[in-house]
């Protein structure tokens, strides 16, 4: 009987807390007897709602409510019991208790499956969005992240606006992540990542100025006309980015103006410096 008290509310534990978006990002910083207990909490507290649960239902089905539904079958917990002790598994007088407790057990693994899927389940109702991004706006909302990871899952659920990325190697990308590497039971996330580009280029290596030589957003645009899912992604690594922001398209123009024109300058600031050396 001990067994069948601390086997259900543990694992009812580890089921809720495996299934939980926040509780997977957040169990790493429980270890040894702090994660032990972590899951006996929440074992304990699922298996009483569902002992509660387990005795209102010997109850309903001892006063043949269910007589509705099931008119032959009604009180079930008789036909249990009698299972049960024609089996010889256990003895008449202790059947009510097993019944009680395998009902309780049963139960408490179904709500330790159910719970954590009732809130994202909320938001993709209410929000009409993908699991994907459901499971940014949580992270992003309830849970304390790096800075490079809280900006990955805020352009998921942003579909309006678009970043840039500066990788290790130089390489630029501008565009929207569309999803993120999947938790671990240890708590840490995938490096990977997928973007939909709309413009890829480089660095120079010695100004460091940014060279786009590849624009997506013609193609994104037609595929968007035409009713066709975009499919095309760029799998990058977060330990790769060297930088990320957000990218504004009508300051990147102006600041490109502002830099052309800098130019401009300079050349016709040598060209009169190299005309009155000659003159000289």
């Amino acid at each position: 009987m001990g067994l069948l008290l601390i086997l259900p509310i543990l694992v009812s534990g580890y089921i809720f807390c495996h299934g939980s978006i926040y509780r997977q990002a957040t169990i790493s910083r429980y270890d040894g007897q702090l994660l032990y207990m972590l899951i006996a909490k929440t074992g304990i507290f699922l298996f009483a709602i569902a002992s509660v649960a387990s005795f209102a239902l010997m109850y309903v089905s001892k006063h043949l409510y269910f007589s509705f539904f099931i008119a032959d079958y009604a009180d079930y917990v008789k036909y249990l019991k009698a299972f049960l002790v024609r089996n010889v598994m256990i003895e008449e007088k202790g059947a009510p208790l097993w019944v009680f407790f395998g009902q309780a057990t049963i139960l408490s693994f179904f709500l330790a499956w159910l719970c954590p899927r009732i809130l994202p389940f909320l938001i993709m109702v209410r929000f009409q969005i993908g699991p994907s991004k459901v499971r940014a706006l949580i992270l992003n909302s309830q849970v304390p992240l790096p800075p490079l990871t809280k900006h990955l899952l805020s352009s998921i659920s942003d579909e309006n606006s678009q970043y840039m990325f500066s990788m290790d190697d130089r390489k630029v990308y501008v565009g929207r992540v569309s999803s993120v590497g999947d938790l671990h039971e240890t708590g840490l996330m995938d490096e990977d990542f997928e973007i939909v580009p709309t413009m890829s280029g480089y660095r120079d290596k010695d100004t460091l100025k940014v060279t786009y030589t590849t624009d997506y957003s013609a193609v994104v645009e037609d595929m968007q006309r035409r009713g066709r899912k975009i499919g095309f992604t760029i799998i990058l690594s977060q330990k790769n980015i060297v930088s990320i922001s957000r990218f504004e398209s009508e300051v990147w123009e102006r600041f490109k103006a502002q830099q052309s024109q800098t130019e401009k300058s300079k050349e016709g600031l040598l060209e009169r410096l190299g005309s009155f050396i000659e003159k000289l």
